[in-house]
């Protein structure tokens, strides 16, 4: 609970900063950006939170990744404030707590649709204006493959769960016909 209070704060904070300027899409980008960088490269993760390098050290890898990334001034200083505070770790779920505060300000959910192969563009138009009717709010689809779908689709959305897959719609048959 502690860590997600603090990246709630840290998140909060640099939205504020976002939207004073109005650039918190540009910095959710570049947030997304850095956030692939370091899941992606044990190096980089490494240096960023081993306690046997020097924070000078921390922060020119640092610096030198973000010169490749390209990232703007804001975001450039809020990741060496993280690292100046140690807070390096706290990174990724920094940047889910942006997001879910910049879409709550603006009016957003995100989905996370799971299909058994990926959706046309038609039928991804269709699921979200079927969503965005169901919420009331802008929806984003964030669609993940899953093969073990036989068929049909799986969303998460708002804590919530809506299961139209071939796996859910047998097991309810099922449970139909053993009564």
């Amino acid at each position: 609970m502690r860590n997600a209070t603090i990246a709630h704060r840290y998140a909060q904070a640099l939205l504020s900063l976002g939207i004073e300027r109005n650039n918190q899409d540009q910095i959710g980008r570049e947030l997304d950006r850095i956030s692939l960088v370091f899941r992606t490269s044990r190096e980089l993760r490494e240096v960023c939170l081993s306690p046997k390098f020097k924070k000078a050290d921390r922060k020119s890898v640092l610096v030198e990744v973000l010169k490749r990334v390209m990232v703007s001034p804001v975001t450039r200083n809020f990741l060496l404030l993280l690292v100046d505070r140690g807070r390096v770790g706290s990174l990724i779920e920094i940047v889910e707590a942006f997001h879910e505060l910049a879409d709550a300000e603006s009016g957003r959910v995100r989905a996370q649709v799971s299909v058994a192969s990926s959706l046309t563009e038609p039928e991804s138009a269709r699921l979200k204006t079927i969503l965005q009717k169901l919420t009331g709010k802008k929806v984003i689809i964030e669609q993940q493959v899953d093969p073990s779908l036989v068929g049909g689709v799986v969303t998460r959305i708002a804590g919530k769960v809506y299961d139209g897959s071939v796996r859910a719609q047998l097991a309810t048959l099922g449970r139909g016909l053993s009564r």
